[in-house]
């Protein structure tokens, strides 16, 4: 899929500008076993597990019962705050949620900010790789699975298909609906936000092909444009991992719960 054909354009008063070719979902990929692997996506996940896996590490090193550091102070504050969440919600139940709330939103943050590292070519050495829908549809299914679970054991199984039903049997297909919904819009919300980003690094990154009255001001124009571009881009990253984990919450505060 191409944002932009090849050729010579004109700009405002008649100066050439050179397009240029915008590829959407370009993989580095292979093929085995009748799978197709995403190279550059399961590096780049693995870049930010790493990160998660040593800020873990970092922080348990440093755990101490007294006065808490920075790091462990921030880590402890995200913890009591999901937990007030789930627990004025959900009850003590709630508890078991967290660890997987919390870990969402730190490895989601991590994989959205490696957008640092672009550089807007065509398959970027490292980059968000939550710009890959494979990749959040699967983080959608992490979190969707084990709601129905819960839901099935606070409820029962009848309880849980009457929910269905609920509270009229004719609102079935709707109810129905909306659950097939939940993973997808989790998943696409993500991936869209993450997609659009790396786009805009493309195109900003087509601006050093610019002249203007034979002046070249490309280079220029593209370091503070994406430099600007990226400080917006480490909030959306943020903004986007915390509404994902707080869907995750709000999702299993609704399986969780005995009252429609």
């Amino acid at each position: 899929m191409s944002l932009l054909g090849s050729g010579l354009g004109r700009l405002g008063g008649g100066l050439p500008i050179l397009a240029t070719n915008i590829s959407v979902g370009d993989h580095l990929h292979v093929t085995a076993g009748g799978l197709t692997f995403n190279l550059d996506t399961l590096w780049e996940t693995g870049v930010a597990m790493l990160v998660v896996i040593g800020l873990g590490l970092l922080v348990s090193r440093r755990a101490t019962s007294g006065v808490p550091g920075k790091l462990q102070l921030m880590w402890e504050m995200a913890v009591d705050a999901i937990n007030r969440q789930l627990e004025g919600s959900v009850g003590p139940r709630g508890r078991s949620i967290v660890p997987l709330a919390l870990a969402l939103f730190v490895f989601i943050l991590v994989a959205n900010w490696l957008t640092t590292f672009e550089i807007g070519a065509k398959i970027d050495p490292l980059g968000p790789p939550t710009a890959d829908i494979n990749l959040t549809l699967a983080l959608a299914v992490i979190v969707i699975v084990p709601v129905h679970v819960a839901s099935i054991r606070t409820r029962g199984l009848r309880g849980y298909v009457k929910h269905y039903f609920s509270p009229y049997p004719f609102l079935f297909p709707i109810n129905l609906v909306e659950e097939i919904a939940k993973p997808i819009t989790l998943a696409l919300r993500l991936f869209g936000n993450l997609l659009s980003s790396v786009l805009m690094i493309a195109l900003l990154a087509a601006l050093a092909a610019w002249t203007i009255a034979h002046i070249p001001i490309g280079d220029v124009a593209t370091l503070l444009l994406e430099t600007v571009w990226k400080l917006f881009d480490l909030l959306i990253g943020a903004i986007q991992a915390f509404i994902f984990s707080l869907l995750t919450i709000l999702y299993f505060d609704a399986a969780m719960s005995d009252a429609h």
